[in-house]
Formats: C-alpha cells, sequence, structure tokens
C-alpha cells in the first residue's frame, strides 16, 4: 500500500493543481481517497469550502442518507445520480439570472422594479419595440442554446425553455417552467406530456440518458455562474455487506488480530470496535455494490465527456486491504485504474488517483 498521505497536504494539492486552475480551464477528474471516519469528514469539509471559495457548484452525496419518502438514494443508478446532484439547484433563478445578464451583455437596461417579464416596459424604457426585443432575444440566446451539440438535446432544449420562460411567461396550466421543473427532478404532473413534447421533448430523464445530461449540467454551469462541478461521494454504505451475527463477531475478531499484530494504535483498534458495534441503516445488495463499482469505472474511462468536473470518491482504508467482505480486488478493472500506478516507495504521492490519508503533517 502506498505511503499515506497527510491530509493538509493533499487539499493543498488538490487546491493547486486542481481547483485553483484545472478545473477552471475545463480539465476533469476523478480522485479516490480512504481515512477514519472523523478524517474523511473533515477532508470534506474542508473541501466543500475550497470549492465553494473558488465558485464552484459543489455537492455532496451520501449513499446513507435516505430520501423523504424513506427509499435509498441508489446512487449506482445513472439517473438517481443526476437527480442527487442537481436536487439543490435553483434552475428558475439560474436562468432568470442568464436572461438578465444576457440582456444586459446587450445594453437593454432593466430600470428598478420593473419585473423580468414586462417586455412592454422593458422595451419602452429602452426606445425598443417589445417584437424587435422579442426577436433579438430569440435569435442570439435561445437559438444559441440549440446550436450548442455539446450539450444533450433534451437539456438545452429544457434550458433554453426556461429562459425564454422568465420572459414570456406561459398563462397555460401547467406552466412550460412547472413541467420543467419537475422534469428536472424526474417527476412528473398531470398534462405534463403534452407540455413537454409542445417544446420538443418527448423523454424522460433516465438511465438510458442521464450521463449525457450530467455532462451537458457540467458544461453549463459556467454560464449559470459557476466555474465548474466539484462532487464528494461517501461510497463507505455500499462497502458494508449484512451480515450473521456470529460472522461480523468472527471477523471482528479476525480484524483485531490483525491489528494487534501490526502494532496497531488503540485509537485504531477502538475504531475497529465501533464498526462492529454500528449497524447502518442503510444497506446494498451485492448486485448494487458492483453496479456502483462499474459506474466509477466508466467515470474514469469517460472523464473527458465532461467539463470542469471533479468526483471525490471517500472509502475506508479497509476497501483496499481485502479484509472487508466487499473490496476492490472483486472488480479489477476498478483495481487496474486506481490501484496500479507507479508510486515511490519512500515519498507520498497527493496528486494519484488514489490517496491513502493519514500521514504526517
Amino acid at each position: 500500500m502506498p505511503i499515506p498521505v497527510a491530509s493538509d497536504a493533499w487539499l493543498d494539492t488538490i487546491h493547486r493543481e486542481y481547483l485553483a486552475e484545472y478545473i477552471k480551464s475545463g480539465g476533469s477528474t476523478v480522485k479516490f481517497i480512504s481515512g477514519e471516519t472523523a478524517t474523511l469528514a473533515d477532508v470534506q469539509a474542508r473541501l466543500h469550502s475550497l470549492a465553494q471559495n473558488e465558485n464552484y457548484f459543489h455537492v455532496h452525496l451520501d449513499a446513507a442518507q435516505t430520501l423523504p419518502d424513506d427509499k435509498r438514494p441508489d446512487l449506482h443508478r445513472i439517473d438517481r445520480f443526476f437527480f442527487a446532484v442537481t436536487e439543490s439547484v435553483d434552475w428558475g433563478a439560474k436562468t432568470t439570472e442568464e436572461a438578465k445578464r444576457y440582456l444586459d451583455s446587450r445594453g437593454v437596461v432593466i430600470q428598478p422594479g420593473r419585473a423580468l417579464n414586462d417586455l412592454d416596459g422593458i422595451a419602452a424604457d429602452n426606445g425598443r419595440t417589445p417584437t424587435d426585443l422579442i426577436n433579438q432575444f430569440q435569435r442570439e440566446l435561445v437559438t444559441g442554446y440549440i446550436k450548442d451539440q455539446a450539450m444533450a438535446l433534451e437539456f438545452r432544449t429544457a434550458i433554453s425553455a426556461l429562459v425564454r420562460a422568465q420572459l414570456l411567461p406561459d398563462t397555460m396550466t401547467p406552466t412550460t417552467e412547472e413541467v420543467l421543473l419537475k422534469w428536472f427532478a424526474g417527476r412528473t404532473m398531470p398534462g405534463a406530456a403534452a407540455a413537454l413534447k409542445k417544446i420538443h421533448i418527448f423523454e424522460r430523464i433516465t438511465r438510458a440518458n442521464a450521463r449525457h445530461m450530467l455532462a451537458s449540467f457540467c458544461r453549463w454551469l459556467p454560464r449559470a455562474g459557476h466555474d465548474g462541478l466539484v462532487v464528494t461521494l461517501d461510497f463507505r454504505p455500499y462497502e458494508y455487506k449484512k451480515l450473521a451475527r456470529t460472522r461480523r463477531q468472527a471477523d471482528t475478531l479476525d480484524r483485531l488480530r490483525e491489528a494487534i499484530a501490526a502494532r496497531a494504535s488503540w485509537d485504531r483498534l477502538d475504531a475497529i470496535l465501533a464498526e462492529d458495534a454500528a449497524e447502518p441503516t442503510v444497506s446494498y445488495s451485492d448486485l448494487a455494490f458492483m453496479q456502483m463499482l462499474a459506474q466509477l469505472r466508466r467515470f474514469i474511462d469517460e472523464i473527458d465527456w465532461f467539463e470542469r468536473f471533479m468526483l471525490v470518491v471517500l472509502t475506508t482504508p479497509r476497501f483496499y486491504d481485502g479484509s472487508s467482505p466487499r473490496n476492490y480486488w472483486a472488480y479489477d478493472a476498478l483495481q487496474s485504474r486506481i490501484g496500479l500506478e507507479v508510486h515511490d516507495v519512500q515519498r507520498a504521492n497527493p496528486t494519484a488517483a488514489l490517496v491513502h490519508l493519514g500521514g504526517a503533517i
């Protein structure tokens, strides 16, 4: 196992080498880190603080955090992954700001107190006719989205319709905006199908197109005022495999013996006992575990699809030493991508795809 890296050193490298420049310039990366519970919690919080200071849209995904309906988040499904990443996006506010920035860039002044959908008033304030203003808006901004083929067709169609709805809101029920906000969240409502067909959206967001939607979201974020996307994914709930109590006790005893033989600290022994006592409220099947490994492998292989995206996966040290019932040795395709990097036997490498945290400062 490579030499552990100090948390401060890893965060400094991520900030300097990735967040400050590489991701902002269009690059993307996937990183795996392992560590004890307290270490990972501290690093995750500090990483999100750095991301916020660098103007990234940042999200923490916890596979053990149940949904409002008490269902598992099932982040091994790419559509659920997309919905979780974008759950906190205020699509209406973002597209309103985008419409305002567009008008401002064209020298169109919006007087204080003037509603964005008051096109007659805005046109009069700027010596324009409403028709002229609408035609320019349609020609330059909305049509510009449609021509951006680096985004999925459904995504650019939805965003352009939302931007247009901020200036030209519907009078029908449900409105285009209401339908699209539900569509982005993977939900539907009465009358939604007809409203979506009217703006030429014929598919829901599913496992078939969600990866393209996520890539489109990353490309769109700079237009929404962010320099990129930073996601931390707590993978640890997928590592847990439900076992009979006697099997768990035997497994814990074996781990304690190995730790004692390796002269582990008292803190490490206490952590092993605490892990045995803790019974996660959320667990995943063997199939879901393998699907998540396959999804992470795809993120690595297809990272060039994405712009301005950093995914950091939080794991335990047990996942890599073979002592866990579930470990990355079970999936050669992932192991070969993050565990076979050439590394110095005497120096830690904080830029590696897989970093074990816990080294001296």
